[in-house]
Protein backbone atom coordinates (compact mmCIF):
# COMPACT_ATOMS: atom_id res chain seq x y z
CA UNK A 1 0.00 0.00 0.00
CA UNK A 2 1.23 3.40 -0.90
CA UNK A 3 0.86 6.18 1.71
CA UNK A 4 -0.65 9.07 0.88
CA UNK A 5 0.17 12.35 2.24
CA UNK A 6 -2.35 15.03 2.15
CA UNK A 7 -1.01 18.40 1.00
CA UNK A 8 -1.00 21.17 4.23
CA UNK A 9 -3.52 24.32 3.39
CA UNK A 10 -1.92 27.19 3.25
CA UNK A 11 -2.73 29.95 5.58
CA UNK A 12 -4.77 32.76 4.93
CA UNK A 13 -3.57 36.00 6.01
CA UNK A 14 -5.72 37.44 9.18
CA UNK A 15 -6.53 41.22 9.43
CA UNK A 16 -5.73 42.53 12.73
CA UNK A 17 -8.22 44.90 14.19
CA UNK A 18 -6.88 48.34 15.07
CA UNK A 19 -8.67 51.03 16.86
CA UNK A 20 -9.98 52.76 13.45
CA UNK A 21 -11.70 49.46 11.87
CA UNK A 22 -12.84 46.75 14.29
CA UNK A 23 -13.76 44.18 11.61
CA UNK A 24 -14.13 44.16 7.68
CA UNK A 25 -16.71 42.51 5.26
CA UNK A 26 -16.86 41.99 1.48
CA UNK A 27 -13.99 43.34 -1.07
CA UNK A 28 -12.55 46.48 -1.49
CA UNK A 29 -10.06 46.94 -4.58
CA UNK A 30 -8.10 43.77 -5.01
CA UNK A 31 -8.35 42.49 -1.42
CA UNK A 32 -11.48 39.82 -0.37
CA UNK A 33 -12.30 40.07 3.84
CA UNK A 34 -13.65 36.97 4.47
CA UNK A 35 -14.47 35.39 8.20
CA UNK A 36 -13.90 31.80 9.35
CA UNK A 37 -14.64 30.34 12.83
CA UNK A 38 -14.92 33.80 14.36
CA UNK A 39 -11.62 35.42 12.59
CA UNK A 40 -11.48 37.46 9.68
CA UNK A 41 -9.22 36.53 6.95
CA UNK A 42 -8.12 38.52 3.61
CA UNK A 43 -7.53 37.03 0.19
CA UNK A 44 -6.59 38.85 -3.64
CA UNK A 45 -10.33 38.92 -5.12
CA UNK A 46 -10.86 36.03 -7.01
CA UNK A 47 -12.05 36.41 -11.10
CA UNK A 48 -14.14 33.77 -11.96
CA UNK A 49 -14.99 33.20 -15.65
CA UNK A 50 -18.62 33.19 -16.18
CA UNK A 51 -19.31 29.57 -18.33
CA UNK A 52 -22.21 30.73 -19.36
CA UNK A 53 -24.25 26.99 -19.55
CA UNK A 54 -27.46 26.37 -20.55
CA UNK A 55 -28.62 25.96 -17.10
CA UNK A 56 -27.04 29.44 -16.07
CA UNK A 57 -28.27 31.15 -19.08
CA UNK A 58 -31.73 30.32 -17.85
CA UNK A 59 -31.38 31.21 -14.30
CA UNK A 60 -29.74 34.54 -15.59
CA UNK A 61 -32.60 35.27 -17.65
CA UNK A 62 -35.08 34.79 -14.80
CA UNK A 63 -32.73 37.09 -12.85
CA UNK A 64 -33.36 39.97 -15.22
CA UNK A 65 -36.53 39.71 -15.92
CA UNK A 66 -37.12 40.10 -11.89
CA UNK A 67 -34.99 43.37 -11.79
CA UNK A 68 -37.03 44.73 -14.73
CA UNK A 69 -40.59 43.55 -12.78
CA UNK A 70 -38.73 45.10 -9.37
CA UNK A 71 -38.29 48.69 -11.36
CA UNK A 72 -41.57 48.53 -12.83
CA UNK A 73 -43.10 48.15 -9.23
CA UNK A 74 -44.69 51.73 -8.11
CA UNK A 75 -42.63 53.56 -5.56
CA UNK A 76 -45.45 52.61 -2.35
CA UNK A 77 -45.27 49.10 -3.43
CA UNK A 78 -41.73 49.14 -3.01
CA UNK A 79 -41.93 51.05 0.28
CA UNK A 80 -43.93 47.90 1.37
CA UNK A 81 -41.09 45.62 0.27
CA UNK A 82 -38.67 47.97 2.38
CA UNK A 83 -41.16 47.30 5.33
CA UNK A 84 -41.26 43.59 4.89
CA UNK A 85 -37.84 43.43 4.92
CA UNK A 86 -36.86 44.98 7.99
CA UNK A 87 -37.43 41.80 9.73
CA UNK A 88 -35.32 39.63 8.15
CA UNK A 89 -31.87 38.86 9.34
CA UNK A 90 -29.34 39.15 6.71
CA UNK A 91 -27.03 36.47 5.54
CA UNK A 92 -23.91 38.20 5.16
CA UNK A 93 -22.16 40.20 8.27
CA UNK A 94 -22.09 41.41 10.67
CA UNK A 95 -24.54 38.37 12.30
CA UNK A 96 -26.48 40.56 14.38
CA UNK A 97 -29.66 42.14 14.93
CA UNK A 98 -28.87 46.08 13.51
CA UNK A 99 -28.77 44.39 9.99
CA UNK A 100 -31.68 43.62 7.52
CA UNK A 101 -32.05 42.75 3.72
CA UNK A 102 -33.50 44.97 1.73
CA UNK A 103 -36.96 45.33 -0.32
CA UNK A 104 -35.48 44.09 -3.51
CA UNK A 105 -33.67 41.34 -2.07
CA UNK A 106 -36.71 40.03 -0.41
CA UNK A 107 -38.39 40.69 -3.49
CA UNK A 108 -35.92 39.11 -5.62
CA UNK A 109 -36.04 36.00 -3.94
CA UNK A 110 -40.17 35.54 -3.50
CA UNK A 111 -39.43 36.10 -7.68
CA UNK A 112 -37.16 33.23 -7.49
CA UNK A 113 -38.90 31.12 -5.34
CA UNK A 114 -42.17 31.01 -7.63
CA UNK A 115 -39.69 30.40 -10.45
CA UNK A 116 -38.28 27.04 -9.24
CA UNK A 117 -41.71 25.92 -8.57
CA UNK A 118 -42.62 26.93 -12.36
CA UNK A 119 -44.74 29.34 -11.51
CA UNK A 120 -42.88 32.86 -12.48
CA UNK A 121 -44.90 35.67 -11.74
CA UNK A 122 -44.54 38.90 -10.03
CA UNK A 123 -44.92 38.09 -6.08
CA UNK A 124 -47.40 40.21 -3.60
CA UNK A 125 -45.64 42.12 -0.81
CA UNK A 126 -46.61 39.46 2.43
CA UNK A 127 -44.67 39.07 5.36
CA UNK A 128 -42.58 35.49 5.37
CA UNK A 129 -45.07 32.80 7.04
CA UNK A 130 -43.82 30.83 9.37
CA UNK A 131 -42.75 27.98 8.31
CA UNK A 132 -42.84 23.93 9.49
CA UNK A 133 -39.86 22.19 10.05
CA UNK A 134 -39.86 19.09 8.31
CA UNK A 135 -37.06 16.23 8.50
CA UNK A 136 -36.61 14.04 5.22
CA UNK A 137 -35.16 10.15 5.45
CA UNK A 138 -34.41 8.20 2.70
CA UNK A 139 -36.78 5.64 1.33
CA UNK A 140 -36.42 4.01 -1.88
CA UNK A 141 -34.89 4.83 -5.35
CA UNK A 142 -35.27 3.14 -7.99
CA UNK A 143 -34.56 3.42 -12.16
CA UNK A 144 -37.38 4.81 -14.30
CA UNK A 145 -37.65 4.31 -18.38
CA UNK A 146 -33.45 3.35 -18.02
CA UNK A 147 -32.44 6.81 -17.79
CA UNK A 148 -34.54 8.76 -14.64
CA UNK A 149 -33.56 8.42 -10.91
CA UNK A 150 -36.76 8.32 -8.99
CA UNK A 151 -35.77 8.85 -5.19
CA UNK A 152 -38.40 9.01 -1.90
CA UNK A 153 -38.06 10.17 0.71
CA UNK A 154 -40.18 9.41 4.26
CA UNK A 155 -41.61 13.33 5.76
CA UNK A 156 -41.30 13.46 9.29
CA UNK A 157 -41.51 16.66 11.35
CA UNK A 158 -44.57 19.07 11.35
CA UNK A 159 -47.49 18.99 8.82
CA UNK A 160 -47.00 20.59 5.81
CA UNK A 161 -49.97 22.89 4.46
CA UNK A 162 -51.24 22.66 0.86
CA UNK A 163 -49.48 25.90 -0.17
CA UNK A 164 -46.52 24.69 0.63
CA UNK A 165 -43.80 23.01 -1.94
CA UNK A 166 -40.60 20.87 -0.94
CA UNK A 167 -37.98 21.80 -3.50
CA UNK A 168 -34.47 19.44 -3.62
CA UNK A 169 -31.28 20.74 -4.31
CA UNK A 170 -29.54 17.43 -5.77
CA UNK A 171 -26.45 16.02 -6.75
CA UNK A 172 -24.59 12.35 -7.54
CA UNK A 173 -21.28 11.15 -6.61
CA UNK A 174 -19.07 8.51 -6.14
CA UNK A 175 -19.55 6.96 -3.00
CA UNK A 176 -17.49 8.70 -0.04
CA UNK A 177 -17.32 12.00 -2.48
CA UNK A 178 -18.10 15.61 -1.12
CA UNK A 179 -20.26 17.39 -3.08
CA UNK A 180 -19.32 20.15 -5.75
CA UNK A 181 -21.26 23.72 -4.79
CA UNK A 182 -21.71 25.05 -8.25
CA UNK A 183 -23.42 21.05 -9.55
CA UNK A 184 -26.31 21.26 -7.31
CA UNK A 185 -29.45 21.14 -9.55
CA UNK A 186 -33.33 22.22 -8.54
CA UNK A 187 -35.75 19.56 -8.55
CA UNK A 188 -39.52 20.29 -7.01
CA UNK A 189 -40.63 17.21 -4.70
CA UNK A 190 -44.16 15.95 -5.46
CA UNK A 191 -45.60 15.32 -2.32
CA UNK A 192 -48.27 12.12 -1.88
CA UNK A 193 -51.13 11.17 0.68
CA UNK A 194 -48.49 8.43 2.19
CA UNK A 195 -46.02 11.00 3.94
CA UNK A 196 -43.24 10.61 1.30
CA UNK A 197 -42.18 13.14 -1.30
CA UNK A 198 -40.41 11.86 -4.21
CA UNK A 199 -38.10 13.94 -6.67
CA UNK A 200 -36.77 12.53 -10.55
CA UNK A 201 -33.63 13.00 -11.70
CA UNK A 202 -34.02 13.27 -15.06
CA UNK A 203 -31.04 11.08 -17.21
CA UNK A 204 -29.31 10.68 -14.13
CA UNK A 205 -25.86 9.13 -15.57
CA UNK A 206 -25.59 12.06 -17.95
CA UNK A 207 -26.09 14.79 -15.68
CA UNK A 208 -23.38 13.58 -13.04
CA UNK A 209 -20.88 11.92 -15.75
CA UNK A 210 -21.29 8.50 -13.58
CA UNK A 211 -22.26 5.09 -14.40
CA UNK A 212 -22.20 3.65 -11.01
CA UNK A 213 -23.96 1.26 -9.08
CA UNK A 214 -23.80 2.78 -6.02
CA UNK A 215 -23.60 6.42 -5.39
CA UNK A 216 -23.54 9.16 -2.92
CA UNK A 217 -26.45 11.18 -3.19
CA UNK A 218 -26.39 14.75 -1.70
CA UNK A 219 -29.03 17.28 -0.88
CA UNK A 220 -30.28 20.54 0.51
CA UNK A 221 -33.47 20.91 0.77
CA UNK A 222 -36.33 23.73 1.55
CA UNK A 223 -39.97 24.76 1.42
CA UNK A 224 -41.41 27.28 -0.77
CA UNK A 225 -45.05 29.22 -0.11
CA UNK A 226 -46.34 28.79 -3.51
CA UNK A 227 -48.51 32.24 -2.63
CA UNK A 228 -46.32 33.99 -1.68
CA UNK A 229 -42.82 32.69 -3.54
CA UNK A 230 -40.87 33.43 0.03
CA UNK A 231 -38.59 30.25 1.06
CA UNK A 232 -37.53 28.39 3.79
CA UNK A 233 -33.91 28.54 5.43
CA UNK A 234 -32.29 24.98 3.73
CA UNK A 235 -31.67 21.98 5.20
CA UNK A 236 -28.84 19.01 3.90
CA UNK A 237 -28.48 15.54 4.22
CA UNK A 238 -25.88 12.90 2.54
CA UNK A 239 -27.37 9.23 1.70
CA UNK A 240 -25.67 6.26 0.12
CA UNK A 241 -27.97 5.07 -2.51
CA UNK A 242 -28.16 1.64 -4.80
CA UNK A 243 -29.18 1.16 -8.28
Amino acid sequence: MTNFAYPKLKTMPKYIPNSRFTDCYASVGKITFYHRDGECFFRTKAKPVFPGTAGQQVQLSIHQRGLQEWRNLGHEEQLEWNALARSVRSKRPPFNTSTHISGYNLFMSAYHGLACIGDERIPEPQPIPDFPVVCLEMASSTVINETDLQISFRITGDTIPENIRIVGKLQLTAPGYSPHRGKFRNHVGTIGNDGHVTFIMHEYKTVSGLDLREYQIHMRYFLVDSQSGHRSKEWNLSEGVCI
